[in-house]
């Protein structure tokens, strides 16, 4: 969190205490405001006593009192149970995924917690009024050609590409084909939401832009996929639209026209 920004006040609950304390020390090191809770009187009291900007709730050990709680916060202050999320046992804890379907809760892994709470709680962080025609242009995380071959490895002709894009909870792997001796590129990819798994993404709009303006649309399919075939552009881009209020874009490396193979 960047100096001079408001911190922000977060609640985790849970009854395991090294837990806690993981949870704790990981988003007090982006500096926010912690405070821990045992369990649903503790954390209702707590709540009585303050305000927080977020809360984070581990389920394991699963305990039905969390069903009331989360029933208590969404009569109390609905607002704030849009800025819940749940930490869950991945296979293992069907109560905690009907819970999280049912009120549209982010969830997180245990075994990916470092990877994904601050993610998933930054992006409930935006508030309101930040949200009409948001625009967040996702970050580069991986690229094949700047990836180093293994030991013993030479170059081959393989021309494809892999990309990997990150913009909060969501991801989006991009890998381009060009066709040999031709003009024209094969772009696949694929949306993720590493905070809601089982999350999908049919009929999400997906525009490809080139220099001069948008080149062609596709819509996503059930798990995220879509594709494109185009000409070959040096610089283009994709936007995604997952509603009026919040579009990503993706800003491709400059891309260099194929050589064509010599016969010899």
């Amino acid at each position: 969190m960047s100096a001079g920004r408001e911190r922000k006040r977060v609640l985790i609950v849970g009854e395991e205490p090294s837990a806690r304390d993981k949870m704790r020390i990981l988003l007090g090191s982006t500096g926010c405001e912690c405070t821990v809770a045992s369990n649903l009187q503790q954390a209702l009291a707590t709540l009585d006593q303050r305000k927080f900007d977020a809360i984070v709730l581990d389920t394991q050990p699963s305990s039905p009192q969390f069903t009331e709680m989360i029933s208590r916060i969404s009569e109390s202050d609905p607002n704030l149970l849009k800025r819940l999320v749940l930490v869950t046992e991945e296979g293992r804890d069907l109560e905690s995924k009907d819970l999280a379907e049912r009120h549209s809760l982010p969830r997180v892994q245990r075994k990916f917690l470092l990877q994904q709470l601050w993610s998933s709680l930054e992006s409930l962080f935006r508030p309101a009024a930040v949200l009409q025609n948001v625009t967040d242009v996702a970050r580069l995380v991986s690229d094949s050609l700047r990836d180093p071959l293994p030991a013993g490895v030479r170059a081959s002709y393989d021309r494809s590409r892999k990309l990997l894009y990150a913009s909060g909870s969501l991801t989006v792997g991009i890998l381009l084909e060009p066709e040999a001796d031709s003009n024209r590129i094969a772009l696949t990819g694929q949306i993720l939401d590493s905070a809601k798994p089982d999350r999908r993404f049919e009929g999400i709009p997906v525009t490809l832009q080139g220099w001069k303006g948008p080149v062609a649309r596709a819509t996503a399919g059930e798990f995220g996929e879509f594709r494109f075939d185009f000409n070959f552009e040096s610089i283009i881009s994709l936007l995604i639209r997952f509603a009026e209020a919040h579009r990503i874009t993706i800003l491709l490396p400059a891309l260099k026209r194929a050589r064509r193979r010599t016969e010899g």
